[in-house]
């Protein structure tokens, strides 16, 4: 039904809506991020290397788990086409990155703030 307006009338609408929720994901992470800010020792590097070291088993399914989500950004370069690469590094480096971050962050907040333990919302 949209596709009669093609590509730059989906954009308008798509482009804000798109926006509106990665704001609203990376907001709703860092206010846990807020709440427990001992998330962001995770960005230090020691972690990981222990983490391989600990759990070689674990830590080869978890990276190939990662490969495969940042695989799936792919998709974003697909459609170069139509937005040509500017826009869409733009986009990656200004809005999506940080907010996804900030929300992965927060849920790992939220997990340690829960003791480790968290139900069904």
């Amino acid at each position: 039904a949209v596709q009669r307006f093609g590509t730059g009338g989906v954009g308008l609408v798509f482009g804000p809506v798109t926006a509106l929720w990665f704001l609203a994901i990376g907001l709703s992470g860092l206010k846990h991020i807020i709440t427990d800010p001992e998330i962001l020792w995770a960005i230090s590097p020691h972690y990981i290397v222990a983490f391989f070291i600990n759990s070689p088993d674990v830590s080869f399914v978890t990276v190939g788990a990662v490969f495969l989500a940042v695989t799936g950004a792919e998709a974003l370069y697909a459609d170069l086409g139509h937005f040509g690469r500017k826009p869409i590094v733009l986009a990656w480096l200004a809005i999506v990155f940080p907010c996804l971050l900030l929300n992965y962050a927060g849920q790992g907040a939220y997990v340690l703030a829960k003791g480790g333990t968290v139900g069904h919302p």
